[in-house]
């Protein structure tokens, strides 16, 4: 159900978690509205108001940790598609400088590289079925075209190594990012974190189950700074599927010499 959530847009993302907070508010509010209708209500008054400090803050480092990692994660993304398209121009820039075709090869192969990442490997990345086993188009080519040119001069010589070693940097760029496009919070830390919500909900309807009004309040808020907060953690959890954590293309067409 997790990863469902995740893979939809973030209105969608919103509106979900936000009912899902919101019912489970509700249906612990009218528990707390029927339950002193019983002998049991008078036990559950007695429950001490301190317990709501170490569960809050259980759930608080619990989400602290998650955050901190969801953020790391997110400077590494930008690092690595900064990263690829630094090389991929580094790349351009090197071969143009070498006799014959392949200055108009090494443009058309990085043009269909660029081409490749905005039709195949973005998508794919998004629903998490990213292969890096899969040889991206147009660098292998370029990168065989460089390998099979024979330098006639030094300087010749040292711009097909660094052109190569450019092409092997966007490679890793790719794994880099396609790697951390799998790296998501798993389901158990999800349940974890509702579980400790429902607790602490629990315990501020039994602290106050005698004032319905104070209840009503206390409940509301607290379910809406967790939906908050799993809102926020849910949308920048996959790196490269929302917003400015999703991979920036215009970086790669940029850099695109045929464009």
């Amino acid at each position: 159900m997790f990863l469902w959530i995740e893979s939809q847009s973030t209105p969608v993302i919103v509106l979900v978690l936000l009912s899902l907070c919101y019912s489970l508010t509700a249906v612990i509010f009218v528990g707390a509205r029927i339950l002193p209708r019983y002998p049991v209500a008078t036990y559950l008054k007695a429950t001490n108001p301190a317990m709501l400090t170490p569960l809050a803050a259980i759930l608080a480092l619990l989400i602290a940790f998650l955050a901190a990692r969801v953020w790391a994660n997110l400077d590494h993304a930008n690092t690595y598609a900064a990263q690829e398209a630094s090389a991929i121009n580094e790349t351009i820039q090197l071969s143009s400088t070498l006799p014959g075709e392949l200055p108009s090869t090494m443009r058309n192969s990085i043009h269909k590289y660029i081409h490749f990442v905005a039709v195949q490997d973005e998508p794919a990345m998004k629903e998490n079925r990213a292969e890096l086993r899969l040889l991206p188009p147009g660098l292998t080519d370029g990168l065989d075209a460089l390998l099979s040119f024979n330098p006639a001069t030094p300087g010749q010589r040292i711009a097909q190594e660094r052109s190569e070693a450019a092409i092997e940097r966007v490679l890793e760029a790719r794994r880099n990012r396609i790697v951390l496009s799998e790296a998501t919070i798993e389901p158990i830390q999800w349940i974890v974190i509702l579980i400790l919500s429902t607790l602490v909900l629990l315990v501020i309807a039994m602290v106050h189950i005698d004032r319905p009004l104070t209840v009503a309040l206390n409940l509301f808020l607290f379910s809406t700074a967790v939906a908050v907060c799993l809102i926020l953690l849910m949308v920048n959890d996959r790196c490269f599927s929302h917003g400015e954590a999703s991979l920036d293309l215009r970086a790669l067409q940029q850099v695109d010499p045929i464009n």
